[in-house]
């Protein structure tokens, strides 16, 4: 069983690699916020659950299972913010803090009939502006996984409370945004209301779109 510690550890080195970068010691702390030194002990208990490989002095990599871990983690934590906002009204930004909470203790059952429970009745929530589909967040990428010309729209932002630019830039739940560059530094630059935005491919990873329908 693992810590909540190394729970968002995993999590987070889904993150980093998902935006093309290499997840080391000094990437993983600060994604998490916290110190290098704080997380070492997590990582190497990881390693030694067969989680990871890797050391202090390189960078990180999944094993199988880690990656599934990993993978169950993120999808926790898309359903749980879905239901918090879609069916019970938080902010998207409340909901995401609150499932970053959560997911480190609700279990596998739960989470099935959260997410068989969305995808019955989340069809056409209605949620302050007008009528929205509730689509089912575990379907969602990352912002850096789209090609240029893409459009797409945000589904959630992970741990938003650490990204709170993004909101006042108008990087909100539900809002389209158009990929128009993608930078040799994987860096990704976007419109959004008019205006282009260049964001890090470590923002960029912790924004999960879909498609435009």
């Amino acid at each position: 069983m693992q810590t909540s510690l190394e729970e968002d550890i995993l999590e987070s080195i889904l993150v980093i690699r998902q935006g093309g970068v290499a997840a080391t010691v000094e990437k993983i702390a600060s994604h998490l916020s916290v110190a290098e030194d704080t997380i070492i002990p997590a990582l190497e208990k990881c390693k030694g659950r067969a989680l990871l490989t890797g050391d202090v002095a390189s960078e990180w990599h999944f094993t199988p299972e880690g990656k599934r871990t990993a993978e169950k983690v993120a999808r926790k934590h898309a359903v749980l913010s879905c239901f918090l906002s879609e069916k019970l009204g938080l902010e998207a930004e409340a909901a995401s803090r609150e499932a970053c909470i959560l997911e480190h203790g609700v279990s596998e059952e739960t989470i099935e009939a959260l997410d068989s429970y969305l995808q019955t009745t989340g069809r056409g929530c209605s949620r302050g502006h007008g009528r929205r589909n509730c689509d089912h967040l575990s379907a969602s990428s990352p912002l850096v996984t789209f090609p240029e010309g893409a459009t797409v729209f945000v589904t959630f932002i992970r741990c938003p409370g650490r990204h709170r630019r993004l909101i006042d830039l108008g990087i909100i739940e539900g809002e389209p945004i158009t990929i128009r560059r993608k930078l040799h530094n994987d860096a990704v630059v976007i419109t959004v209301k008019g205006c282009d935005i260049a964001l890090s491919p470590e923002v960029a990873s912790e924004i999960h779109v879909r498609r435009q329908e």
